[in-house]
């Protein structure tokens, strides 16, 4: 047997010593990117827009909504296309399973294909059968693997003190626990339903100062609040409610991170009238107040 294939072929989840290469937030217009492979892996969780990945090898097209995650392997042709009417908000991370790739001057994540490099594409984790542990889409993860997703971005950001391994335990979590999920589960819910749901969720990314409750949220789709709440989080994988108070959470964040605008402001650009109000739900979801946030921030 090829000594390669050998070692591939006993790499499991035990062996696993994950280094993250790039971690970060995106907010990408509608666009068609050009076709890439990548040496490394990455995962793209989407949390609000649309996005397209067409996969040439298998000529097929995937469609990533909101609370899907994307899985890509190393040396997978693929080319993606965002289209949300406005932007689509992503968060990616690019990383490895047993800390085979360093990003150099000479030698970044995306393959020149003018002078591939064989011997630098990551190897992945397999079963006892030599399959591949992961698939390339998820559909409406969990709220938990967001928050490890979260985590790892503001540690590989941040660079505090032993953020390397802060990054590897969070992706040996996140690894964990994808691995212990269906891939692919089907949609059930009605392509219009899906439709209408692509044109609210966009709705609100654009006016998180709306009052959303679930009875005007259902009215959209003119169905009843009860029928609303399931049809979501089926297709979603979580409630309305908490949906929400995602998009608000990532928003205060950037908000806080890039713009000079006051507290009070924030808050209210996403819904909270009231300081105290707002400061308390940051603090819910953060661990930290909005102020602690931002000097935090200001550090790096």
């Amino acid at each position: 047997m090829d000594l390669c294939l050998q070692k591939n072929r006993s790499s499991d989840m035990q062996d696993m010593n994950p280094s993250v290469h790039w971690a970060q937030h995106q907010w990408v217009p509608p666009v068609l990117l050009p076709a890439r492979r990548i040496y490394d892996f990455e995962i793209m969780y989407v949390y609000s827009g649309e996005m397209r990945v067409h996969f040439p090898l298998s000529n097929d097209t995937d469609t990533y909504l909101p609370g899907d995650l994307l899985f890509l392997h190393a040396a997978m042709p693929h080319r993606i296309e965002t289209r949300a009417a406005d932007r689509t908000h992503l968060l990616g991370i690019h990383f490895d399973f047993f800390d085979d790739f360093e990003i150099s001057p000479e030698l970044f994540v995306d393959v020149d294909e003018r002078n591939v490099r064989n011997d630098r594409f990551c190897r992945p984790p397999l079963d006892s059968e030599g399959n591949n542990l992961f698939a390339r889409r998820y559909a409406s993860v969990p709220e938990d693997i967001v928050r490890l997703m979260e985590k790892v971005c503001e540690e590989f950001t941040q660079e505090k003190p032993g953020f390397g391994a802060a990054c590897k335990g969070g992706m040996l979590l996140i690894a964990t626990a994808l691995s212990r999920l269906l891939p692919i589960p089907a949609r059930t819910v009605p392509q219009a339903y899906q439709d209408a749901f692509k044109e609210l969720t966009e709705e609100i990314a654009r006016a998180l100062h709306f009052p959303w409750t679930s009875d005007i949220m259902a009215n959209r789709l003119n169905v009843s609040p009860d029928y609303f709440i399931r049809l979501f989080k089926k297709h979603y994988g979580t409630t309305p409610g908490q949906y929400v108070s995602r998009l608000r959470h990532q928003e205060a964040k950037r908000c806080l991170r890039e713009s000079d605008l006051k507290i009070e402001q924030i808050g209210l650009l996403i819904g909270y009238e009231d300081l105290h109000h707002f400061s308390h739900a940051f603090k819910r979801w953060q661990g930290v107040s909005p102020r602690e946030y931002r000097k935090m921030s200001s550090l790096l």
